[in-house]
């Protein structure tokens, strides 16, 4: 289990109790933990915990100039699905009628998520917004399979996870909430030089959502 949950961690997952349950079982014993952290410390690694243990995943303990790109490219691939996320995640919880902000351990069903919509013409129209530009794109005109698209590509980012194959309904996972600290992150990352499309890219109405 160590191998698989270092190669886990390095190609950039988000370990939680929905995603990776077994690697996550893994590192909540705190030898394990500090086994797996030691040996990350060797490449410039660690494992960060997030929110008092609710997922762990690796970082750089150190920005080197030979490192600067991959975290210039992962600070981007947050930028460019946070807009289409929250607005999704707004959509979701005003079909779904959900009060609070969508947490892991949180369940999206399909079904549920298409008749919130399917009568109410704003909804419509604010699916039809999102998946009409950005990562959400889609040439599909059917409610049904816009929500498929934007599920799958959810699943895909490890944003949600598919409880079953051939299930419609998703579990959201701890990558949602560690969102949050990326983007804390990237509105202090002078020190990284991004350039300044890349800096200060979230208004606190849609850092509230998380």
């Amino acid at each position: 289990m160590f191998q698989t949950t270092v190669e886990l961690l390095l190609q950039g997952h988000t370990i939680c109790q929905v995603s990776q349950p077994d690697a996550y079982r893994y590192l909540s014993e705190q030898s394990l933990f500090e086994k797996v952290n030691d040996y990350l410390r060797l490449i410039n690694r660690k494992v960060k915990v997030i929110e008092d243990g609710l997922a762990f995943v690796a970082c750089y303990c150190t920005i080197e100039e030979e490192n600067r790109a991959d975290i210039r490219q992962q600070l981007r691939q947050v930028r460019d699905i946070f807009r289409p996320l929250v607005n999704f995640l707004e959509l979701a919880m005003t079909a779904l009628v959900h009060d609070c902000a969508m947490r892991a351990g949180d369940t999206i069903r399909l079904s549920e998520l298409l008749r919130g919509i399917e009568n109410e013409p704003t909804l419509k129209q604010q699916l039809a917004l999102l998946t009409n530009k950005g990562i959400f794109k889609t040439s599909r005109n059917d409610i049904s399979e816009q929500l498929n698209f934007i599920l799958k590509k959810l699943d895909e980012a490890g944003y949600v996870q598919r409880l079953d194959t051939g299930s419609t309904i998703y579990q959201i996972t701890a990558k949602m909430n560690y969102i949050h600290e990326l983007i804390d992150f990237i509105n202090d990352s002078e020190s990284l030089k991004l350039e300044k499309q890349d800096n200060h890219i979230f208004d606190d109405s849609q850092s509230e959502m998380f």
